[in-house]
């Protein structure tokens, strides 16, 4: 999968973006609320490397994409898609962003692209994700690329040791192209 919008280009991940995914992946604001272990630059390179060994994302009906904004061009974060369900046409999508670039719109860009391939390329028809409740940057992301809160997951993630709930947001892909934005507001 390769695909763009005014800013970014959403790419397969390259052996070369290990740098840029430890610099961010082993900060603690990275994995505060994912149900991690505090990440090393070995688990890291260990999961570059699991993803790099994955068929495409069109061959398993999901994977990861690098996103790298035109101006930077290098890695500044990840999204991930993956189909749930075939017969019902479902999918999840999961993100995570350099916080040094926390701000500028990235991610809601990001996710609307996915949103789209999503729709056009998997015919999926619904889309969701979950958020941590205390992670309010997450949970209004989802809602400014129009996906809507369903319900409180109680219990949903064992994080270090705590239970956490998670808000459960999800998005019906219109089958008119018209109704996704061509580029998400920042």
């Amino acid at each position: 999968m390769e695909v763009s919008s005014e800013r970014l280009v959403l790419r397969p991940l390259r052996a070369s973006d290990l740098a840029d995914l430890q610099r961010y992946a082993t900060r603690p604001e990275f994995w505060r609320f994912l149900p991690l272990e505090p990440q090393t630059a070995d688990s890291v390179a260990a999961y570059l490397e699991q993803c790099l060994a994955a068929p495409s994302i069109e061959q398993a009906r999901g994977g990861v994409v690098a996103i790298e904004p035109r101006e930077i061009s290098h890695l500044v974060g990840t999204v991930r898609l993956q189909e749930t369900s075939s017969r019902d046409r479902c999918g999840e999508i999961g993100y995570a962003l350099d916080s040094d670039y926390w701000g500028r719109g990235y991610m809601t860009e990001a996710i609307t692209c996915v949103l789209r391939f999503a729709r056009e390329r998997l015919s999926l028809h619904r889309v969701w994700a979950t958020a941590d409740v205390e992670n309010e940057a997450s949970w209004r992301l989802l809602e400014r690329v129009g996906m809507q809160r369903e319900g409180r997951l109680k219990h949903h993630r064992l994080v270090r040791g705590a239970w956490r709930d998670s808000y459960l947001y999800a998005r019906i892909l219109p089958s008119d192209e018209r109704a996704l934005p061509q580029h998400a507001p920042a």
